[in-house]
C-alpha cells in the first residue's frame, strides 16, 4: 500500500513538472516558427502576431497566440481577410518532442473574418479546366498537409461580399465546431450564428472529404434550423460530386414540413442551375427549370415552371381566401399608410415563364393562365395573355418601375364574359351584382404604399354588366322611400332585386378622382342615366342620377327615345353608406317637361299597378290656363303632385291630395286678386293626417286656377319641407 501511494505520488509529481516545467524546456518562438512556416506552406496564407505568444500544458498542448491576423500573400494584398483576438493551436506532445509538429486542433477567439470577393472566371478552353484542376489538388494538399483533427470559432463574425451595390450582410455570434480526423474520414460540423438579428442553426457532413476532393460520388447532408426565415426545419440529402470545378447534387430531396423539392442541382464558375425540378409548396405541385448567373452584381434568375395548381396564398405563407369578409375588400379604415418594400426588385433581375390549369389568390381562382415576366434594373413587366377568369377571357400587363426614390405602376386589363358575381363576390367581397360583365382598365400609379398609390391614379377605367340585377335593391322601391325623407346609405335588403339588361359607365381617372358622365341602366319599367365623381382616396361619391320610371317593359333594345317620369337623385358620401335625395331643385328647373311627361305616362301606365292615382294628371285642367296663357305655377304643383302620387301611393307611401278633374272652361276662369293665396301642399302631407284634418284642407282648397303661382324657389322649400315628414 505504501509504495502505491509513493507510485501515484510520482506520477502526479512528474505531471505537474511537464505541465508547469515543461514548457521552459521548449522553445514558444521555435514553435512558433516551425508552426506558422507550416501553415503558411500549406495555405498560401501569411500570418501576423502582434501580440504576445506562449505555450500551455494544461488541459492540452497549446501554442497560443494573440492579435493574430491573416493575409494573402500570394495576391500581393497587405489587406487582411480575417483577424483574432486569439489564435490557439493544440499540439500533439509526441511529435513535438521528436522536433516535429503536428496540430490536432485550431481554435478561434473573437475572429472578424472578411470573405473576399469571387475571382474572375478562369478563363475558358484548356487552360481554364487545368486551373480548375490545379486548385482542387491544391485543397486536397492543403488539408492533406495540416492535418488536424478539429476546428472550432468562438464568437466569430463573418462579412459577406457586397453585393448590388449594397455593402455586405454580417453573421454575428458564430460558433462552429468542424471535424475531419482524415481527409479520408467524414467531414463534419455544427454551427450557430445569427444572421439579421435573427437565430440560425446549421449542421452537415460529407461522406468522404478526400473521395469527394477526388470527383467520386460522395452522400452529403445538411440540416437548417431557422425559425425566423423557414416555418420549418430544412433537411436536404443527396449524392455529391466535385469535378472539374463543378459541384453537382445528383439527385437530391430537400423537405421542410409538408413541401419538398427534387431534382438535380448543379453549381459552376458562378453559375447554379436546377434541371428535371419537382416540387411540392403549400399545396401546389410545379415542375421545370430554374438557372441563376451570379457573376454580376446583380443576380440574373431565369425559370420555367409548369403544374396543375399555383396556390399563391400558401405558397407566400398567407391564409386562404376563403376567411375574406363579404363586407369587402378594403378595411373599414381605409387604405393603408405602411410602407410597402419594392426593394426586392433591385436585388435581382429576371426572366420567368410560369404556366399552370388553375391559379388561386385569396378566394380568386383562374385558370388556365399563362405569365410571362422580365425584371431588369429594378424594373417588372408582366403579361397574362388569353387567361380565363370565372367563364371568361382576358389579357392583363402589370409594370412596376421601382429603379428611381418613386415607384411607378401601370395596369392594363381586359376581361370580357365573365361571372360578374362570382368574380366580384371572390375578389372584393361585393355582392351586389350578377350578370356577365366585361372590363377594360388602363391605369397608372406611383408610391410606395396603398394610400399614395391611390392618390396617385391616373387612366381610364370601362365596365359594362349585362342581363343581370343589382341584388338587395329596388330601385322603384327607392323611389318610393325618397317621398318620405332622405335616405342614410343604400337601403339594403336579401330578397330585392332590379332586373336589368344593361349597366354601366366609363370613368376618367385623375389623381384619384374618378369621373363619368355616361353611367347607365336600362331594364323593365326602369331607366336610369347619371353622371358623378368618385373619390377614390377617401372613399366617398357623389352622384347625380335620374331614375325613370317608363311605360315599357322592354329592357336593353328598347326605344331610347321612350319618355318617363325623371325624378333626380342626389348620392353623395362615403360609398358604403351614402345619403340618398330627391334633387328638387332639378324637378322645378322646367316644370313644363316634367309636367307634360306626367301625363303622357298616366295613359302609358293605365294597365300598371298603382296607375289609378295618376288620374289627376290625365289632362291639362285644376287651373293650368289662367286668361288664356299657361300657368307655370300650376305646372309646377302638377308635377310634383304627380310625382308624389307615382311614388308616394306605392308601397305605403304619403297620401296625394285631392285634385279636381272636372274640366274647366277657360273662358270661365278669372283672377281672385283679393284672395288670398293657398298654401302649396305635396304629397307627402296626406297621408299622416286625420280624417277631421283632410275635410278642413279640402274645404280650404282654393279654385284650381286661383293663386298657385308660386316661385320655384319657394316651391322646392315647400316641398323639400314635406320629404322628411314636416
Amino acid at each position: 500500500m505504501r509504495f502505491t501511494l509513493i507510485g501515484l505520488l510520482a506520477i502526479a509529481v512528474i505531471g505537474a513538472i511537464i505541465v508547469f516545467v515543461g514548457p521552459l524546456f521548449i522553445s514558444a518562438d521555435d514553435v512558433r516558427s516551425k508552426l506558422f512556416a507550416q501553415v503558411e506552406a500549406a495555405t498560401g496564407y501569411r500570418l501576423r502576431v502582434s501580440g504576445p505568444v506562449h505555450i500551455a500544458m494544461f488541459p492540452s498542448l497549446d501554442l497560443v497566440a494573440e492579435d493574430v491576423g491573416v493575409a494573402r500573400s500570394a495576391s500581393g494584398d497587405a489587406a487582411e481577410i480575417a483577424t483574432a483576438k486569439k489564435l490557439r493551436f493544440s499540439l500533439a506532445l509526441s511529435t513535438l518532442l521528436n522536433g516535429r509538429v503536428h496540430i490536432t486542433e485550431v481554435t478561434l477567439v473573437d475572429p472578424v473574418i472578411r470573405l473576399p470577393q469571387a475571382e474572375a472566371q478562369a478563363s475558358a478552353g484548356a487552360e481554364g479546366a487545368a486551373g480548375t484542376r490545379s486548385t482542387e489538388k491544391s485543397a486536397a494538399s492543403t488539408l492533406q498537409r495540416l492535418g488536424f483533427d478539429k476546428l472550432h470559432i468562438e464568437n466569430g463574425t463573418v462579412i459577406l461580399p457586397a453585393s448590388g451595390g449594397r455593402p455586405g450582410k454580417q453573421i454575428g455570434a458564430l460558433m462552429l465546431e468542424a471535424s475531419l480526423p482524415a481527409i479520408e474520414d467524414p467531414l463534419s460540423f455544427d454551427m450557430k450564428a445569427v444572421l439579421d438579428g435573427k437565430r440560425l442553426r446549421a449542421a452537415g457532413s460529407i461522406g468522404s472529404l478526400g473521395h469527394f476532393l477526388d470527383g467520386v460520388a460522395t452522400p452529403v447532408s445538411l440540416a437548417i434550423d431557422a425559425p425566423s426565415y423557414l416555418a420549418d426545419s430544412l433537411a436536404l440529402a443527396g449524392t455529391a460530386t466535385y469535378k472539374g470545378g463543378t459541384l453537382t447534387l445528383n439527385p437530391f430531396t430537400a423537405k421542410a414540413g409538408a413541401n419538398s423539392v427534387t431534382g438535380i442541382a448543379t453549381y459552376s464558375g458562378k453559375t447554379f442551375a436546377l434541371n428535371q425540378l419537382t416540387a411540392k409548396v403549400g399545396g401546389s405541385t410545379f415542375a421545370g427549370a430554374v438557372s441563376a448567373d451570379l457573376s454580376g452584381d446583380i443576380p440574373y434568375i431565369a425559370a420555367a415552371l409548369n403544374g396543375q395548381t399555383l396556390n399563391l396564398d400558401t405558397l407566400m405563407g398567407k391564409p386562404g381566401g376563403s376567411a375574406r369578409s363579404a363586407g369587402g375588400g378594403v378595411a373599414a379604415s381605409g387604405w393603408s399608410d405602411a410602407k410597402i418594400d419594392f426593394s426586392p426588385l433591385r436585388a435581382v433581375n429576371a426572366k420567368l415563364k410560369l404556366s399552370f390549369g388553375q391559379l388561386i389568390s385569396g378566394a380568386v381562382t383562374a385558370g388556365p393562365i399563362g405569365i410571362q415576366a422580365t425584371l431588369s434594373g429594378g424594373k417588372l413587366n408582366a403579361e397574362l395573355a388569353n387567361f380565363k377568369l370565372y367563364n371568361g377571357t382576358g389579357n392583363a400587363s402589370l409594370s412596376v418601375d421601382a429603379s428611381g426614390a418613386a415607384p411607378k405602376q401601370a395596369l392594363r386589363l381586359s376581361l370580357a364574359k365573365f361571372d360578374a358575381y362570382g368574380f366580384l363576390k371572390d375578389a372584393a367581397g361585393f355582392q351586389s351584382i350578377e350578370g356577365t360583365g366585361a372590363i377594360a382598365i388602363d391605369l397608372t400609379a406611383s408610391g410606395t404604399s396603398q394610400r399614395a398609390m391611390v392618390s396617385a391614379l391616373n387612366g381610364t377605367a370601362k365596365l359594362e354588366f349585362t342581363d343581370g340585377a343589382i341584388r338587395g335593391m329596388n330601385i322603384a322601391k327607392t323611389m318610393r322611400s325618397l317621398t318620405t325623407g332622405i335616405l342614410a346609405g343604400w337601403e339594403e335588403s336579401g330578397t330585392e332585386k332590379t332586373d336589368f339588361a344593361a349597366l354601366g359607365a366609363s370613368f376618367v381617372v385623375a389623381k384619384g378622382q374618378a369621373q363619368t358622365s355616361d353611367l347607365h341602366l336600362a331594364g323593365p319599367l326602369v331607366r336610369m342615366t347619371g353622371a358623378g365623381n368618385v373619390d377614390l382616396p377617401t372613399q366617398a361619391l357623389k352622384f347625380r342620377v335620374e331614375p325613370q320610371v317608363v311605360a315599357s317593359l322592354e329592357g336593353q333594345g328598347g326605344k331610347t327615345d321612350l319618355k318617363g317620369l325623371s325624378v333626380p337623385v342626389v348620392i353623395a358620401g362615403p360609398w358604403a353608406k351614402p345619403s340618398i335625395y330627391p334633387d328638387i331643385a332639378g324637378i322645378l328647373q322646367n316644370p313644363a317637361a316634367a309636367y307634360q311627361q306626367l301625363n303622357k305616362l298616366g295613359g302609358g301606365l293605365v294597365s300598371l299597378p298603382g296607375a289609378g292615382s295618376l288620374g289627376s294628371t290625365g289632362s291639362i285642367a285644376g287651373g293650368l290656363i289662367q286668361n288664356g296663357k299657361l300657368n307655370k305655377g300650376a305646372l309646377q304643383e302638377g308635377a310634383i303632385k304627380g310625382l308624389g302620387q307615382l311614388l308616394g301611393n306605392q308601397g305605403g307611401g304619403a297620401q296625394a291630395p285631392v285634385v279636381d278633374q272636372q274640366p274647366v272652361d277657360p273662358a270661365q276662369v278669372q283672377p281672385k286678386p283679393d284672395q288670398p293665396k293657398a298654401k302649396l301642399k305635396s304629397s307627402a302631407d296626406g297621408g299622416a293626417a286625420d280624417g277631421k284634418k283632410g275635410k278642413k284642407r279640402q274645404a280650404a282648397q282654393p279654385d284650381a286656377g286661383a293663386g298657385q303661382n308660386l316661385a320655384p324657389e319657394a316651391a322646392a322649400q315647400q316641398l323639400m319641407q314635406t320629404f322628411p315628414g314636416n
